[in-house]
């Protein structure tokens, strides 16, 4: 088959997707995107470690659920664990529990999240937008760099997002909007799953979305009847949500009392007033992360992110549930890549009505005509450097001034070049997605080539170069942690914040459970445990902690130091 022969053969089959005389029957396509959607997501999950923070945390959550037999309650370190409900974690021990405790069962649950939210995206776009809408709206997220990748993660944040927006939107649904008790019903019990998820965030940012609608909507249109009714649909959604999340925090209340809410209020004060450990920012750092990160759904949604009083209902509530969150994430002083995740769902959405508006008028607008290769110029960058700058990481480390990234850089991390062959790829085929764009009668087909070009280029990232990014950043002192497995030892980390010594050493729980307090370090070095006690510190408090005579240091790996706390008897001598 010639070149000719099969790109004509791919207009075809794109026009049959995205034809109204489509013979793909409507009823496959949800079967065919979940199909889709396990073939993108679960492969390679296991191929790299848990990454610090977040995914090590949840799955070291998972891992002392099954290991204690406590599913009830959430620990870390076999101590309660306050910042988050269990609602994923119990999704993770499940996985764990069919296939072992490892980085691919903490995974997989958001792979499925996935695999269910593209046919759901297409069915939800049909109802509300039409059919061109539910094709286009799973286009765009599976061929958006970060709405795509976070589905090979084990974070949070995907079922938490997936909640929101289905507790959003069904109300909008035709056959929903005219029964209320249905409507809220149905809405309730979403973000009551939201809630127990990722906590009481998912009331302030589902009920804020449906209020300040209200609000919008009155001032338009006057009708203050009509925000009365509002009003008593968002208490009837409220009873049902609040109902449903006390599935877990009514027993939790009942068992323990109330300090999982008061913990849970002051630990969110927290992230509103600082910066949580280093991790602070510019206010537009969220903007920047969505315009980048949701390339080129977010280059599409732009102009309709402005436009709210032309809408319909679904595309105003998307719209305040992406204002709402950015705007509040961007007020938050932690600054996470996660934190605005909510936004894209609506951004993909609105990129989807924008993108049907250019199939109508088969022409792209200026603006597009210039950003789009602005952003695969930039992705080839970001594709591209990472491989170059470890093929030549030597040259580059007298460059760096920290010391502790000049030892990281050290690691032994092999490139064979190879690796660039990602971002050569990528850029290959999203220029050729560009050349079709730029024609009348191949729209169609450049979207289709576009997010192709974003799906190729991570189904290989996460086998090829996330492992060696890993490798400058955590996977050394994960070796040593890996080397304690199955022993009955203290390992904790000195003057920064991880949860993988936990994981990677896989700590054993205490003799006697619950146990809800730990000595402090101070007490350890004074031989409080009679278990072998062990410290990790990077390099500034290494050399703090060198001049401790209770302790000596055993190893060093790359920027991280282990030490030793002396048993009694040497420190005699």
């Amino acid at each position: 088959m010639d070149l000719g022969t099969l790109l004509k053969n791919i207009e075809l089959k794109v026009h049959k997707m995205l034809g109204d005389q489509s013979r793909i029957y409507d009823r496959h396509i949800p079967v065919l995107l979940f199909i889709l959607g396990l073939l993108l997501f679960i492969p390679f999950l296991g191929s790299v470690h848990l990454f610090d923070w977040d995914e090590i945390n949840f799955a070291e959550a998972a891992r002392e659920m099954i290991l204690t037999g406590d599913y009830l309650r959430v620990h870390i370190d076999y101590q309660p664990f306050w910042e988050k409900p269990p609602l994923f974690i119990w999704l993770q021990a499940l996985s764990m529990n069919v296939f072992g405790i490892n980085e691919f069962a903490a995974r997989v649950p958001n792979a499925f999240c996935g695999a269910i939210t593209l046919p759901l995206l297409f069915l939800l776009g049909k109802q509300l937008q039409g059919r061109t809408i539910g094709l286009l709206w799973p286009l765009m997220y599976v061929g958006s760099f970060l709405p795509h990748f976070y589905f090979k993660t084990g974070i949070i944040d995907p079922w938490f997002n997936l909640f929101i927006i289905l507790g959003v939107l069904l109300p909008s649904l035709p056959e929903l909007k005219e029964r209320s008790f249905t409507s809220f019903l149905v809405s309730g019990m979403c973000i009551g799953l939201a809630i127990l998820t990722k906590g009481p965030v998912a009331y302030i940012l589902s009920a804020g979305t449906f209020f300040l609608l209200a609000i919008l909507d009155y001032r338009k249109e006057n009708d203050l009847p009509q925000f009365f009714r509002s009003m008593q649909w968002m208490l009837g959604m409220t009873f049902i949500a609040m109902l449903t999340a006390l599935l877990w925090f009514g027993l939790e209340v009942i068992n323990n009392g109330t300090w999982f809410i008061n913990e849970f209020i002051q630990y969110q004060i927290r992230l509103f007033s600082t910066g949580d450990a280093g991790h602070s920012g510019p206010f537009y750092y969220h903007v920047v992360i969505l315009l980048i990160g949701c390339f080129p759904a977010s280059f599409f949604a732009l102009k309709k992110l402005f436009t709210y009083h032309s809408s319909t209902i679904d595309i105003r509530l998307m719209m305040i549930v992406f204002w709402i969150t950015l705007i509040l994430f961007s007020i938050v002083k932690t600054k996470i890549i996660h934190y605005s995740s909510l936004c894209y769902l609506p951004l993909t959405f609105l990129s989807a009505i924008a993108l049907k508006e250019i199939l109508q008028k088969r022409t792209i607008e200026k603006f597009l005509s210039f950003g789009l290769p602005i952003g695969v110029f930039v992705w080839t960058i970001l594709l591209l450097i990472v491989p170059i700058i470890g093929m030549n990481v030597s040259s580059l480390i007298p460059l760096i001034k920290d010391e502790f990234a000049r030892k990281n850089l050290e690691a032994p991390v092999i490139w064979h070049g190879y690796e660039i062959g990602i971002g050569i790829v990528y850029v290959s085929i999203a220029l050729i997605a560009l050349f079709y764009l730029r024609k009348q009668e191949s729209i169609e087909k450049g979207l289709f080539v576009l997010a192709t070009s974003t799906a190729v280029s991570l189904f290989a990232f996460l086998p090829i170069i996330a492992p060696k990014i890993e490798g400058y950043t955590q996977a050394s002192p994960i070796s040593f942690y890996q080397s304690l497995k199955g022993k009955d030892v203290l390992l904790y980390p000195s003057g920064f914040k991880s949860y993988a010594h936990l994981f990677y050493s896989e700590k054993l729980p205490p003799s006697a459970f619950p146990v809800y307090s730990r000595y402090s370090d101070e007490e350890l070095m004074n031989g409080a445990s009679k278990k072998p006690v062990f410290f990790v510190a990077k390099i500034k408090r290494a050399q703090e902690m060198r001049k401790d005579p209770r302790i000596e240091p055993i190893g060093a790996y790359h920027g991280f130091t282990v030490f030793r706390v002396k048993t009694i008897a040497e420190k005699k001598q």
